[in-house]
C-alpha cells in the first residue's frame, strides 16, 4: 500500500480532516546574533524608568486580607470539614487576618517612606 493510498483512507476515515507535518528544513531556522544587552526578548520593558519602593494603598490591602482569608477558608473548609465555620473558628480567623494584615500595613507604611 503506498504513502498516497494510506492517506486517502484516513481522510475518508476522518471525514477529510488530517494533519500534517513537515520536518524543518534549514530555511526555517532563524540565526539569532548574541547582543550584549539583556532583559525581555524584545528589550527591557521601560529602561530609563527608575524603579523605587512605594507604600502600599488602603485598597489594596483590604483585597488581600480579604483575598486570605478566603483562601483560608477553603482551604479549611477542605481539611477540617463543616467545623471550620464554626462561629468561633470563623471569628478566629478573621481576627488573626486583621491583626497580622494591620501590623504588616504599619510596617510598611512607616518603613515605605524613609
Amino acid at each position: 500500500m503506498d504513502d498516497d493510498a494510506g492517506r486517502d483512507e484516513t481522510a475518508a476515515r476522518d471525514g477529510g480532516f488530517t494533519e500534517e507535518y513537515e520536518l524543518a528544513t534549514e530555511a526555517d531556522v532563524i540565526e539569532v546574533e548574541d547582543d550584549e544587552e539583556e532583559g525581555a526578548v524584545a528589550g527591557s520593558f521601560a529602561p530609563d524608568l527608575e524603579v523605587t519602593p512605594g507604600t502600599p494603598k488602603a485598597e489594596n490591602v483590604v483585597f488581600v486580607a480579604l483575598g486570605v482569608i478566603f483562601a483560608i477558608l477553603a482551604l479549611g473548609r477542605m481539611f477540617l470539614g463543616p467545623t471550620m465555620y464554626a462561629p468561633t473558628t470563623l471569628a478566629g480567623v478573621i481576627l488573626a487576618v486583621l491583626v497580622g494584615t494591620a501590623a504588616l500595613y504599619g510596617l510598611f507604611v512607616r518603613t515605605g517612606d524613609a
